[in-house]
Formats: structure tokens, C-alpha cells, sequence
């Protein structure tokens, strides 16, 4: 019986139907044994509790909790599933791209389109062509470079609160409109030489206790997309 039928039953049936009902059909019980999880059968015993409701009160709480932790797995699944989804979504934007800036710009609108994401920043600390315009150059000691001095230190993805500096450093806000929350990814074969920071005005977005699976692979990929576009001397 699924949620809408059980909702049904309990709208169209009185508690005299039902009494008529199980009346009628007195093997209800031993035909459907489950319904005995959800009932509340007392057990003349006095006012001590008898073994049998005991056991009957154990294994009610036994299964809520494997309910509750089937619930979480699902949830879990559910939400492994939506990541695979997106990483195969910016993986064909990825290998399908056939210059640097055309891959940028088509990455930042699905990661805004399908990620909630609100601010892309794109940086790579060697040389750029002329011609890149969705790529900044990370000058040693820029303000950019400073805001992203942890990401660099400790060469893996961080997420968390973003300070207004680092907001107003790579995306030009309003000290007092700061963007609230990122994703700081390194990029890089051997060592960090560059970043992708996925930026949120919502301070949930991206929180420190997150997983950086999904960022960290998604900052691989990238990093062999620029490296086949720009030339493996840029991101070494």
C-alpha cells in the first residue's frame, strides 16, 4: 500500500468501519503479521509491563532506528547520485572545449545554472595569452594572490566562510556586500599553480564540514582541460 493509499484509508474509515472490518475478517492479523508493529495491543499483566509487551516495545524502537538509518542511506545515495550527475555535466563541457575561454565561460554558466553557484573566479599564476579574458593572471603579492595564500599552503580544496577581503579581492564586491561563502580548489598537476574559487551568497552553500570529494576531482579534471588548452608550462 503506498503513502496515498494509506492516507485514504485513514480519511474514509471510521473507527466503527474498522472494527466491523477486522470483525469480519478475523485472520486479518495473521495474514498481514506487520500491522502488529504499529498497533498498541495491551497485555493484562497489571500494572507491571509484561515480557511480551517489553519485546513488542523493543523491537518497535529497533526498527524505527533501521528506518531512520535506511532513510539516512537513501538520502546519502540520493545526493551521491546528484554529484555523479554534475561531474559528468562539467566533464563533457570540459572535454568537449576547444579554447580556454570558451571552456571558462561555458563552465561558469552550468556551474551557476546547475550548481547554485553565484561567482566563478578562474586564476593561474604563469603568463596568459593575450586573447584569455576569462582567466586572471595571479601576480605574486596581488591582492587575488593574498586571498588565496590557504588554498595555495595546503594544496587542497577548502570550503567555508569567505571574509569580505577575499570577496572584495577576487570579485570586486562592496565591503559591506560581501559574497558569504566558497569553494577555494587548487589547480595543478605537480603543486598548486593556480585556483578555481566557486563563490555563494548564501552562507550555507559551501560550509567547512562539507566534503571536498566532489570539488577535488571536479579541480582535477579542470586542471588537465587548461593544461591540454594552455599549454602544460602554464599549469605544470
Amino acid at each position: 500500500m503506498n503513502e496515498a493509499e494509506k492516507q485514504r484509508v485513514s480519511i474514509d474509515l471510521d473507527e466503527a468501519d474498522v472494527a466491523a472490518y477486522l470483525a469480519a475478517h478475523p485472520d486479518f492479523l495473521r495474514r498481514h503479521p506487520e500491522t502488529f508493529e504499529a498497533l498498541d495491543v495491551p497485555h493484562a499483566s497489571g500494572n507491571a509491563i509484561s515480557l511480551i509487551e517489553r519485546q513488542v516495545r523493543v523491537l518497535r524502537e529497533t526498527n524505527t532506528r533501521i528506518q531512520a538509518r535506511f532513510d539516512e542511506l537513501m538520502s546519502t545515495a540520493k545526493s551521491n547520485e546528484d554529484r555523479v550527475i554534475q561531474l559528468n555535466r562539467v566533464a563533457r563541457i570540459m572535454v568537449g572545449a576547444v579554447s580556454a575561454d570558451a571552456l571558462v565561460e561555458s563552465l561558469v554558466e552550468c556551474l551557476r545554472t546547475h550548481l547554485d553557484v553565484d561567482h566563478v573566479y578562474v586564476g593561474v599564476q604563469g603568463e596568459l595569452p593575450a586573447d584569455i579574458t576569462h582567466i586572471h593572471h595571479l601576480a605574486q603579492d596581488s591582492a587575488e594572490a593574498q586571498a588565496l595564500t590557504n588554498v595555495f599552503r595546503r594544496g587542497k580544496p577548502l570550503c567555508g566562510e569567505l571574509s569580505a577581503a577575499q570577496s572584495q579581492a577576487l570579485f570586486g564586491t562592496e565591503p559591506d556586500q560581501p559574497l558569504a561563502s566558497a569553494a577555494l580548489v587548487p589547480l595543478g598537476m605537480n603543486g598548486v599553480h593556480g585556483a578555481i574559487v566557486l563563490a555563494s551568497g548564501d552562507p550555507k552553500r559551501f560550509s567547512a564540514d562539507m566534503g571536498t570529494l566532489f570539488v577535488e576531482l571536479f579541480g582535477d579534471l579542470l586542471t588537465a582541460s587548461l593544461r591540454r588548452l594552455l599549454g602544460r608550462e602554464l599549469l605544470p
